[in-house]
């Protein structure tokens, strides 16, 4: 990637600050009391208190306000595994526009309901979340209608990107941030931003064993077609778009990456569960886990973890309780 890309997403994301500050409220940076040891400083920052229970809600939000008036009224195409087209949803119930969501066939009942409780009209489709984005994108081409990807998209970046500004403002002075992978949506976004912001920040990418699909892309060297396992980190699961921007964006601005099992995926989540008496999802816990495994290397130092939601079914809460 040259350097003018980047620097023009980050324009990107300094525009898209502006444009979603009467949608989207700065979320909260608090200090983990169970991981602030040793003199470490360990704080969350709560995208689970988004309106949406998402950071998800950002990327929406700045899509949908980019769009043309006649764009908007043609309707959106998307594809989630649950709180990307819950975005979407709220700031088409808002703003008046017809909205349809490609879905797997087992996305979780919660999030299920709460995209289509903005109005939303939900296509299940049978295996990896990529068969979805695949699906999704045909019939926006055929139909004509615009789509909006989940992370491989100038505008979704950017607004998932104005988080890394939120937490400059909050902390300056941040050794390091864990960063729960999937697509790579929320990790280029907010990566670019620090890079620019707080370049001596170090940006630690964490994926589940079972689905990390651009963790192995990167060695590798281009998005590779692999399949995923079941995983209690449904935001993050599936597959990757070919020739996703994001690809370039985690190669060239992830300093690290951690892949945690389901078991520590699940031990993740129950202290951040027990440290802040809040919901978390499997993503949470995701990044939870890699901070853990790497504890030791943070002492003394100062670190964020991003709450990415708070979306979670109750029988699997309930199962991790």
């Amino acid at each position: 990637m040259n350097k003018e890309t980047g620097t023009r997403q980050f324009i990107e994301i300094a525009k898209a600050t502006a444009r979603i500050s009467k949608v989207v409220s700065p979320t909260p940076l608090r200090l983990s009391k169970k991981l602030s040891i040793d003199g470490t400083q360990v704080y969350y920052k709560h995208e689970n208190l988004n309106p949406t229970g998402s950071f998800k809600l950002r990327g929406a939000a700045n899509k949908i306000l980019s769009m043309s008036d006649e764009e908007r009224e043609q309707g959106v195409v998307t594809a989630s595994t649950g709180n990307h087209g819950a975005g979407i949803g709220y700031m088409c119930h808002k703003i008046g526009c017809k909205g349809t969501v490609f879905a797997p066939e087992d996305v979780s009942q919660s999030k299920y309901e709460g995209m289509i409780s903005y109005g939303l009209e939900v296509v299940k489709t049978p295996g990896d979340p990529i068969n979805g984005e695949n699906a999704a994108r045909t019939h926006a081409e055929e139909n004509n209608i615009p789509f909006v990807s989940p992370y491989n998209d100038v505008d979704i970046i950017a607004g998932q990107g104005t988080i890394g500004f939120e937490l400059f403002a909050q902390h300056q002075d941040l050794d390091a941030v864990f960063i729960a992978l999937g697509g790579g949506g929320l990790m280029s976004g907010i990566s670019i931003a620090l890079a620019n912001l707080s370049p001596n920040t170090k940006i630690i990418a964490c994926s589940p064993t079972n689905s990390k699909v651009m963790m192995d892309s990167i060695p590798a060297g281009e998005v590779l077609d692999l399949p995923s396992r079941p995983t209690l980190s449904d935001g993050t699961a599936g597959g990757v778009e070919m020739g996703s921007i994001t690809f370039e964006y985690c190669r060239d601005y992830v300093d690290e990456y951690i892949d945690v099992s389901e078991e520590e995926l699940i031990t993740g989540l129950q202290l951040f569960i027990d440290d802040t008496k809040m919901i978390g999802e499997g993503a949470v816990g995701v990044a939870v886990a890699g901070y853990l495994k790497q504890q030791p290397k943070w002492r003394g130092k100062k670190v964020a973890i991003i709450v990415c939601g708070g979306n979670i079914a109750r029988e699997t809460l309930r199962e991790i309780l």
